[in-house]
């Protein structure tokens, strides 16, 4: 009876340290697995941001008349702010956004770049006018637009002679935008070191016809934007500009 204890005693122990290996691996498999999914996972959240860049630069136009006033009168673009394509945009691309003497218009270069591929991608830009939001009806507008020109050319420095608009992707004032701001690029995708390349074309609407007179030169103020470039609620680089006095 003592020697059938004895092996029972025996088995049991067996038993035991079987049951103890086996969790043991099972454990240090587990954990070995959560952190390589967790290495994974932190390393592209962490990096995500490191690898995105976004700018953006005035477009100086080369011959122009020094002597024009940077500040914007109302223009009148032949259709109402929200109606405004590809011609209307580049007739006052034609005149440099310049017209009898006063400026119509501003145009500013943005460009994004990520040095990964992304399957999808936003682009907010957001517009203020002495620093607050617009709420309510507004002459300030705005314009998206691509351009087919080579992008390789583009100088922010020394100015460029010529800018031609093949598709005007967004329009509309500046009380249209809220929250984060507008999504010019609609969440579509991103190729690895590919620069990602808008045009904003901003302007006062002159939609009633008034006198492009000094005495109009009206809603006084300086604008400011901010364009976000967001792959993930953490992957995000902002970049901010702001108009001449």
């Amino acid at each position: 009876m003592d020697e059938n204890n004895g092996k029972g005693i025996f088995y049991g122990v067996i038993g035991v340290a079987t049951l103890i290996v086996a969790i043991i691996g099972a454990t240090f498999a587990y954990f070995s697995a959560s952190k390589t999914d967790t290495t994974i996972q932190g390393a592209a959240n962490t990096d995500l941001a490191s690898g995105l860049t976004i700018s953006v630069s005035k477009v100086k136009w080369t011959d122009t008349d020094s002597n024009v006033s940077d500040k914007l009168v109302p223009a009148k673009f032949g259709k109402e702010s929200t109606q405004i394509g590809t011609e209307e945009v580049n007739k006052a691309l034609t005149k440099k956004c310049i017209s009898g003497g006063f400026t119509g218009c501003h145009v500013w270069r943005i460009e994004a770049k990520s040095t990964q591929d992304l399957t999808t991608a936003s682009i907010y830009l957001d517009l203020k006018v002495n620093n607050k939001n617009l709420t309510e009806n507004t002459k300030w507008s705005y314009a998206i637009f691509k351009t087919a020109d080579d992008e390789s050319s583009y100088d922010k420095d020394t100015g460029v002679t010529s800018l031609s608009a093949t598709e005007v992707t967004e329009k509309n004032t500046f009380n249209s935008i809220s929250g984060l701001g507008t999504n010019i690029h609609q969440d579509r995708t991103v190729t690895k070191d590919k620069a990602i390349v808008y045009y904003l074309l901003v302007y006062l609407a002159n939609d009633e016809s008034e006198d492009q007179t000094a005495s109009v030169e009206g809603e006084e103020g300086k604008y400011t934007g901010t364009v976000t470039f967001s792959a993930t609620s953490t992957g995000q680089v902002k970049a901010t500009f702001v108009s001449g006095d």
